[in-house]
């Protein structure tokens, strides 16, 4: 897929993405509302060398990395809970302390985690006092002092500010995973997407000679009203009144899905080209097409579910073509399928017709009476029909 091609499939699924986004967020927000907030309170204490020289510190730089885990033993935490009269054990209040030596320091710093904050601050507290005991106890030989002295340096304050949640963060972290999926959702959805929805779809669905296949793509109605151009209606109603001087013409319209549009469509162009006066009779495909004797247009619209024998026979005649997709709804296999039976048949595929979703032409169908397309001139004068449009009618020819 090209860059195109993804900017594409998120504007075309951007439900996908903005829904999924949004799943992220509110996501975060049921974290913070529903989280019971966490404090942390820190004490910091101290290793230092009770004698002099370079050995003592040596003896400190050399037990200091130990000493995290007699903070967090049973020796410091069991009395501390003994003296608190807490209940809980001590494998539960091991979950609530962490301690930790700053690389390069004699500091033991001991963090205690707790939802009361004044808890967590005491705690914190009681066991830095209880392991500047227990280490010295330890590290003391049986005759004499010992060589290491520990200092509460830091005591631990109440903590006001909640280490979680932290709404800022966890919003970031919402709308970032969130539209992280909700990108790849949308992506993946169009990848496995099988129906049509520009012309690059239908040319790539039809295949190799997709390229050389005439496409008409109606943009929405809010975008038809902010241009000139003209519509694919007036479009091949410019081709069949030109191949119209030229000898009869017979054409089969044929919808693909389901559409009362495809008859509207049909009808524009009958109305466009009695307006140019150029003969048109407008026929079920069921009836055989009347001949007209003179130059003209026979124009019959088949049905969604018209039976493939039955199309088979319809465009037995030779007649010309128009496939009527509508963009979103129209499946590739189905256009392949009818492409299939249209080279079966020997029929000419004049042109495809790419209408835009139904849900945006319910307020756009055409209406009974005077033509509502753009005003172009009659193809003899080549005014306002597209120089490409000139020489492909000039080169299609479609027999009666």
């Amino acid at each position: 897929m090209e860059l195109q091609d993804y900017v594409a499939a998120l504007r075309r699924y951007w439900k996908t993405w903005v829904g999924l986004t949004v799943v992220g967020v509110l996501a975060a927000l049921s974290v913070v509302l529903l989280s019971t907030p966490s404090y942390q309170a820190t004490s910091t204490v101290f290793v230092a060398s009770a004698g002099d020289g370079t050995s003592g510190s040596q003896f400190v730089n050399q037990r200091v990395t130990s000493y995290p885990d007699i903070a967090t033993s049973r020796a410091v935490l069991a009395p501390v809970i003994a003296a608190k009269g807490l209940d809980e054990s001590v494998a539960a209040m091991r979950l609530k302390v962490d301690a930790s030596n700053p690389t390069d320091t004699s500091l033991i710093k001991i963090v205690v985690s707790d939802d009361d904050p004044a808890w967590a601050a005491d705690t914190a507290n009681a066991i830095a006092d209880e392991f500047r005991t227990v280490v010295e106890d330890l590290e003391r030989p049986d005759s004499g002092d010992s060589p290491v002295r520990l200092t509460v340096t830091d005591r631990a304050n109440v903590p006001t500010i909640p280490v979680f949640p932290k709404p800022t963060m966890l919003y970031a972290v919402g709308l970032v995973a969130g539209l992280a999926v909700g990108l790849a959702a949308a992506i993946l959805q169009s990848r496995r997407d099988t129906r049509m929805h520009r012309k690059q779809d239908v040319r790539a669905a039809w295949g190799p000679e997709g390229d050389q296949l005439t496409v008409y793509s109606m943009p929405p109605a809010r975008r038809r009203k902010r241009t000139a151009s003209p519509t694919p209606a007036t479009m091949l109603t410019c081709r069949l009144d030109a191949m119209a001087q030229r000898g009869e013409v017979s054409l089969l319209a044929v919808p693909l899905s389901p559409d009362a549009e495809a008859q509207a469509f049909v009808e524009d162009v009958r109305r466009q080209l009695e307006d140019w006066g150029t003969p048109v009779t407008v026929t079920d495909a069921s009836a055989d097409a009347p001949a007209l004797g003179r130059p003209g247009v026979s124009l019959r619209l088949a049905g969604p579910g018209t039976p493939f024998p039955q199309l088979r026979r319809m465009t037995g005649d030779r007649a010309g073509v128009v496939l009527l997709l509508e963009a979103g709804r129209s499946d590739r296999a189905r256009l392949q399928e009818m492409r299939s039976l249209l080279e079966a048949a020997e029929s000419r595929v004049l042109a495809v017709v790419l209408l835009p979703p139904r849900r945006r032409r319910r307020k756009n169908v055409v209406p009974a009476g005077p033509s509502a397309t753009v005003p172009v001139q009659r193809p003899g004068t080549r005014g306002d029909v597209p120089a490409a449009e000139q020489r492909t009618s000039q080169k299609t020819t479609v027999g009666a």
